[in-house]
């Protein structure tokens, strides 16, 4: 960002090419341009599988677990060989975090199971099926002794992973084909059970995963009364999406219930919405032809998230455009300085240009650094970003005692950043949409 050069005494002044100006004397302000590219961010955007070859920069992976291979033997988890298979302790590092679904039946080519053995033993009172779908084996969900033992694997999953923060997002996940809580049942497949039992295997979660946002495929009647989010895996199809959106704002049937499904049509201002690209329809046209039509259902949806179908990067304007339209966009509009006799007082305004909020109760920092990046100072600002929605703005003031600041950079090297802690790592991790410098993950100020 170019500094401002000098205010004229008649009240003129000259605008810097990063869009910074003085407004006068006593309470100099920079203002600050808008940065309209795309760009992976910190807990929203695309969320390929973990050996995708697409989108490798983001910053979600997605991780589809199946049954078989978590516990292969009752009571057994294979927590080294999926930590190998995935990378966890990697992504970790790395400050990459995870989309899980946990599976029971996923159709395939040939005939499989994607339950333990031994829970097979046990129960046993499933459907074998060979359908358009495909062939596996889906299971009686209503079966008591499956619901506990999945009870305690989900607790074990959770326990496993533990609760910084690692798994963002959790899908629901365990009922039906995919995880997806519908059977074909038309073909003869035992149903899905009722109520009264879906609604225990939510319970399962919450008390497995208390930090992670819970989404389901539908807006179940527990969806809307415990606050929990949604995703829709026919991202791009505008017939499925456009049914899925008339779920949330209306609710509706669920297979022979006629008021399964709760409108909740401000859900998404407090819990998130994810999902994938559908399968039915070529990348290419999704990206290309129908781009505007695509783009469309994600603002209508307010997603934060795509995968593990990600928009393939030979079609950048398109996945571009679809990057950019996910999740918050978080950036400072103007900063004033204000001089007094014990310091300075710094005043923020933070907009979000997105289509949803940050819905994480994050840190945000104001932090006084050297010439050399050392942190002389961190001050946290009184933001509350789940609460400032798309279009929203706060502003926020602090003071720093015993300094004196200045826009004409002339500060004895001493410079301001902002940044927005990821409790995981410690790290700042958001990426602010403004044009400014970054460094050490904190967007500069001054």
């Amino acid at each position: 960002m170019v500094e401002l050069a000098s205010l004229l005494a008649a009240g003129l002044f000259l605008l810097g090419m990063g869009g910074s100006m003085l407004k006068n004397a006593a309470t100099p302000t920079r203002i600050y341009t808008p940065d309209e590219s795309a760009f992976p961010n910190a807990q929203i955007g695309y969320a390929p599988m973990t050996d995708s070859a697409y989108a490798q920069d983001s910053l979600l992976r997605y991780v589809e677990l199946r049954w078989r291979e978590v516990e292969p033997q009752e009571g057994v988890y294979a927590w080294d060989a999926l930590d190998a298979q995935y990378g966890f302790r990697d992504l970790r590092a790395r400050g990459i975090h995870l989309v899980v679904r946990f599976v029971c039946d996923v159709p395939g080519q040939e005939s499989h199971m994607d339950i333990p053995d031994w829970l097979y033993a046990q129960t046993g009172d499933g459907s074998w099926y060979s359908t358009d779908y495909g062939k596996g084996y889906s299971p009686d969900y209503s079966n008591a002794t499956f619901r506990a033992a999945h009870r305690r694997v989900l607790a074990a999953l959770g326990e496993h992973f533990g609760n910084d923060g690692f798994v963002t997002y959790v899908e629901l996940g365990s009922l039906g084909h995919w995880g997806e809580w519908h059977i074909k049942t038309g073909e003869g497949l035992v149903p899905m059970p009722g109520e009264a039992i879906r609604d225990e295997y939510v319970a399962d979660y919450e008390a497995a995963f208390p930090t992670a946002k819970l989404l389901m495929r539908r807006p179940f009647n527990i969806t809307a009364a415990h606050g929990l989010g949604v995703y829709n895996d026919m991202t791009g199809h505008g017939k499925d999406t456009a049914e899925w959106l008339g779920w949330l704002q209306n609710g509706g049937w669920y297979g022979e219930e006629p008021n399964a499904l709760a409108p909740m049509p401000a859900f998404w201002q407090s819990a998130p919405v994810g999902g994938e690209f559908t399968s039915s329809i070529p990348m290419k046209t999704m990206l290309r032809s129908q781009l505007s039509q695509t783009v469309e259902l994600v603002q209508q949806s307010h997603m934060s998230f795509l995968g593990p179908k990600v928009a393939e990067e030979t079609y950048r304007g398109g996945y571009n455009a679809v990057l950019k339209n996910l999740g918050y966009r978080l950036r400072v509009t103007q900063l004033t300085l204000t001089p007094g006799p014990g310091g300075t007082t710094v005043t923020l305004t933070i907009r979000n240009d997105g289509n949803a909020p940050f819905y994480w109760d994050w840190s945000t920092n104001l932090y006084l650094e050297d010439a050399a990046g050392n942190t002389l100072r961190t001050l946290p600002l009184g933001l509350s970003l789940p609460e400032l929605l798309p279009g929203q703005e706060q502003t926020v003031s602090v003071t720093l005692e015993g300094v004196r600041l200045s826009l004409s950079g002339k500060n004895s090297g001493q410079r301001l950043t902002l940044g927005i802690v990821d409790p995981m790592t410690g790290r700042d991790a958001v990426r602010f949409a403004m044009k400014t410098k970054i460094r050490n993950g904190r967007a500069v100020l001054i």
